[in-house]
C-alpha cells in the first residue's frame, strides 16, 4: 500500500514537472489584448519588454487587420532605434530587419478576408532564448518597402494579441 502512495505522489510531481517544460507553465511577464489604431506611416510600439533570456522564456502572438502590415521584433536595442528613427520620419543610415523567427510580413490565409500574423501554429508558444530587452512593433509604414502604403491610406485597425512567458526552473 505504502509503494502504491508513493508511486501516485511521483507520478502526480513529474506531471507537474513536465507540464513546466512542455509548455504550460511559466510566468506571464506580459500579456496584451487590445485594439490599436495606427496611422500610415506609423507603427504601434511595445518597448522594452522585459528579458525572459534566462532561465528562458516564450512568446506568442496573433495580429489581425483587413488590410496589410509587418510584424517587427527586435532583440537588438540598436536596431531597434534605427527602426524607430525611420517611423518617427527620420532617415536611418539602415533599416535592419527584425528578429527571423518572430517578425513577418501579414498574410491572407485562403476564404478568409481578414490579414493575419502569428508566431508558428496560429499563435502558438514559440521559444525566446535571445537576451533582450525586446521590443514589438505592428508597422503600418514603408519600412524595409515590405508593405506598401500611401499618404491617404486609411489607419491600420488591428487587434493584438501578444503574450510573453518567462520559464520557471523544474525545481
Amino acid at each position: 500500500m505504502k509503494r502504491r502512495g508513493f508511486l501516485q505522489t511521483v507520478g502526480v510531481g513529474a506531471t507537474a514537472v513536465g507540464a513546466g517544460c512542455m509548455g504550460g507553465g511559466g510566468e506571464v511577464v506580459l500579456s496584451v489584448q487590445q485594439d490599436v489604431r495606427v496611422n500610415p506611416h506609423e507603427a504601434w510600439i511595445k518597448e522594452e519588454i522585459p528579458d525572459v533570456s534566462d532561465p528562458g522564456g516564450e512568446l506568442r502572438y496573433i495580429v489581425k487587420a483587413d488590410v496589410p502590415f509587418n510584424v517587427y521584433f527586435f532583440t537588438d536595442r540598436e536596431r531597434f532605434e534605427r527602426y524607430d528613427t525611420y517611423i518617427k520620419g527620420r532617415e536611418p543610415d539602415e533599416t535592419p530587419p527584425g528578429d527571423p523567427k518572430f517578425s513577418q510580413t501579414a498574410v491572407r490565409p485562403e476564404g478568409s478576408d481578414v490579414y493575419q500574423a502569428s508566431t508558428d501554429n496560429d499563435g502558438a508558444r514559440e521559444s525566446l532564448d535571445e537576451p533582450g530587452p525586446y521590443f514589438f512593433a505592428v508597422d503600418h509604414s514603408n519600412y524595409r518597402m515590405e508593405t506598401r502604403v500611401g499618404d491617404y491610406d486609411d489607419p491600420l485597425k488591428a487587434f493584438v494579441d501578444l503574450t510573453v512567458i518567462r520559464n520557471r526552473l523544474p525545481f
